[in-house]
């Protein structure tokens, strides 16, 4: 599908609307190869959360520790979802609103004109080139059409929605160790154990963060690149002033689309690291809501440790370097809407 979409903004550099959807693909595209290579690649990370996940939930006999595990699991079903949904609806506007617009162009407009195929990706002269005859034409189609259902569930599918499941399960595992942290027994003689255990789990659990974060972080740069370069600095924020002052709608819909796809990935990897951040701190909170007061002196010691390790937040990192959460999101927005002002002024002025 690249090398297909490559030969035909090689051949035909003239249609504006054509490369701009060429654009789009190709960058997809992309990122969905990069994202299936990185995990085929550098799995084990991702294979020690979810083994570690699952032994967990299978050893949980505590009712409100289920009621968490419960929890979590619906928000990632419900995030998966909304993606992957969202994600199926756009390509089927993306492919239907250019051909029932030109339907509806030529029914109203009676000019006599050579028909060409319309193909779910650019890919006429590519065709052309190749002379596919025209019986062929519902077969290419439906095969083209696989190609972008690949290329989302690629992109979308099989690795933002994994990538926001493990997200999750690791901020499940970190709840219920906040209530195990709450539920510290006072008076035993086995408090000291009892403590060096769930010290223990936390620093496996922060190991584990750190092994996700060292996993996703180069997936996070080019994803952070590709929905801040491609879609609000240069060439998406530019046709959408002009396809809105020249009342192009289909242009208008394919351009709000894409944006809001790549802006709902981006935003998904900024609210799952806002809450893991939020857990992991979270668990310094609930250390002292337990009556530390009570414990002997040598372990409250190390309760100050505990707590000071809490205060070091834990983030998703794009390229080990650029904190991703709610913050950067809205800074990114905020820096988009003024690019989006300024290029309006220029192509209206």
């Amino acid at each position: 599908m690249l090398t297909i979409v490559q030969s035909e903004m090689y051949l035909d550099s003239n249609d504006a609307e054509k490369n701009l959807d060429a654009f789009v693909i190709l960058s997809c595209g992309i990122l969905a190869v990069s994202k299936v290579i990185r995990f085929r690649i550098r799995p084990a990370a991702l294979i020690l959360n979810f083994t570690s996940a699952v032994e967990d939930y299978n050893e949980l006999r505590d009712d409100e520790k289920r009621v968490i595990v419960r929890k979590h699991a619906y928000m990632a079903r419900v995030a998966s979802a909304s993606m992957i949904s969202f994600a199926y609806f756009s390509s089927i506007l993306f492919i239907t609103v250019p051909m029932l617009a030109e339907k509806e162009e030529k029914n109203v407009v009676n000019v006599t004109e050579e028909s060409t195929s319309e193909y779910p990706i650019p890919s006429e002269n590519v065709m052309a080139l190749v002379k596919i005859p025209e019986n062929l034409y519902f077969l290419v189609f439906i095969m083209e059409y696989l190609m972008l259902l690949f290329t989302i569930t690629g992109n979308l599918g099989n690795v933002s929605s994994c990538l926001t499941n493990y997200s999750l399960s690791e901020a499940t595992l970190v709840e219920i160790l906040k209530l195990d942290f709450k539920r510290l027994k006072i008076e035993s003689e086995r408090t000291r154990e009892h403590f060096n255990v769930l010290t223990r789990r936390h620093i496996y659990l922060i190991k584990l963060a750190n092994m996700l974060i060292d996993t996703i972080s180069s997936i996070l740069a080019m994803q952070l690149f590709t929905s801040c370069w491609d879609n609000l600095h240069l060439f998406l924020g530019l046709q959408f002033i002009i396809a809105l002052s020249i009342g192009n709608i289909v242009m208008v819909i394919k351009i709000f689309m894409v944006l809001t796809s790549l802006m709902v990935q981006l935003f998904a990897y900024s609210y799952v690291s806002e809450y893991l951040r939020r857990q992991m701190e979270g668990i310094g909170d609930s250390i002292y809501f337990c009556n530390w007061y009570d414990i002997p002196k040598g372990v409250t010691k190390d309760i100050i440790y505990v707590i000071m390790r809490t205060q070091n937040p834990v983030f998703l990192k794009a390229g080990k370097f650029f904190i991703v959460n709610m913050e950067t999101y809205m800074s990114i927005i905020k820096t988009s809407m003024s690019y989006l002002s300024v290029l309006r002024v220029m192509v209206t002025a």
